[in-house]
């Protein structure tokens, strides 16, 4: 039976990153399944390319209204901050746009990229408008987020992840310029996300975790800082940093702990090879910094969306008995559930969760 929920979200997230005892573990968005749950008349391009951000609010009240989470993080695909500056995405009716051609081509190309309007450029219209709407309605009930994909991974979204590797090793100058243009972009962006409502930011994709752990200092450390240093600012009062799946992903999260991790509170969420490496992790960033919580772990797509529920449960009971003891664990898949994951896995991976227990 599902135990009596005694504290509100607010309260529950405070007391996890302080470390301190919940009714029960904190929950975290299941991000871009809401293109697709309750809205099966409708294509994934519809609603990303939808700039009112009806639609993607239609399907985050739906998603949030069954599961009463404690984070709602309103965003769309993580390419969207680039084709605001010019790169061209494919769209499809049922999974999330790609990358067909990038913005920058040439060094010359840089003096042609504007930075970003989140309330008129691309599609970024429809998270601005979907932000304010959600926060109306539901901001006194659960934490608001929204973010970017943070600098480095923007700038490969606008000048391709090959081609910004090759400069890194090339001429490093000119990946510096496109990351230092990308992290404006990031900033301009997430300024808008306040306005609409956001309380807190977040940052981080797969890009960089094919880069070694030297080139993770150079290019992603200290354009990750000042992005977090501009955030805390603007008076951001969380943090989250993903950690997408890639080559590199084991080794350059150690490097994490110097992007700044005591500015806010921080999530630092994405593919931990296990439980007891999670864990491992989190008492790691605990010596950095007093509040890190650590999430993740279950894969989105092979497991939560392609996965039966009974061994979804028993992955949720296993992850939260060894990583949700002494707080600093939200609870949420390793990346974004694909718009076509099925409810029940869903109901699995969520309501598995609320009915362990009480966490100390």
């Amino acid at each position: 039976m599902e135990i009596r929920e005694e504290m509100s979200s607010f309260e529950r997230v405070e007391a996890m990153f302080k470390g301190e005892s919940t009714d029960r573990v904190v929950l975290g968005w299941v991000r871009v399944v809401e293109a697709g749950l309750g809205l099966p008349k409708v294509t994934v391009t519809e609603v990303v390319t939808d700039k009112r951000g009806y639609k993607l609010y239609k399907g985050i009240k739906k998603l949030y209204e069954r599961y009463k989470t404690d984070i709602i993080t309103v965003y769309t695909y993580t390419t969207v901050e680039a084709v605001a500056m010019g790169t061209k995405d494919k769209y499809f009716p049922d999974q999330l746009p790609a990358p067909m051609e990038y913005a920058i081509k040439s060094p010359e190309d840089l003096d042609k990229i504007k930075i970003p309007d989140p309330r008129v450029d691309g599609d970024l219209p429809c998270i601005y408008n979907c932000l304010r709407s959600v926060s109306r309605e539901f901001g006194n009930e659960a934490i608001i987020t929204s973010g970017t994909v943070g600098p480095f991974s923007v700038a490969a979204r606008i000048r391709g992840l090959w081609q910004i590797c090759y400069d890194i090793m090339r001429r490093p100058w000119f990946a510096h310029d496109i990351i230092n243009l990308a992290t404006e972009a990031c900033i301009s962006i997430i300024e808008g996300w306040y306005e609409a409502g956001a309380l807190g930011t977040s940052s981080g994709a797969g890009s960089e975790t094919t880069i070694g752990a030297e080139h993770f200092r150079q290019f992603v450390v200290p354009y990750e800082r000042r992005y977090l240093r501009k955030a805390k600012r603007m008076g951001y009062l969380s943090f989250s940093r993903h950690l997408c799946g890639g080559p590199s992903a084991s080794i350059v999260v150690d490097e994490l702990r110097n992007i700044g991790l005591d500015i806010l509170p921080t999530l630092v969420w994405g593919a931990y090879e296990s439980a007891d490496h999670m864990l491992e992790k989190k008492r790691m960033f605990a010596q950095y910094a007093p509040m890190v919580a650590v999430g993740g772990v279950i894969k989105a797509a092979e497991t939560v969306a392609l996965g039966d529920p009974k061994t979804i449960e028993r992955e949720v009971e296993h992850i939260i008995r060894t990583c949700a003891i002494g707080g600093k664990y939200i609870h949420l898949p390793d990346c974004c559930l694909p718009p076509t994951t099925p409810l029940e896995n869903l109901d699995a991976f969520i309501i598995s969760a609320k009915r362990i227990g009480r966490i100390h």
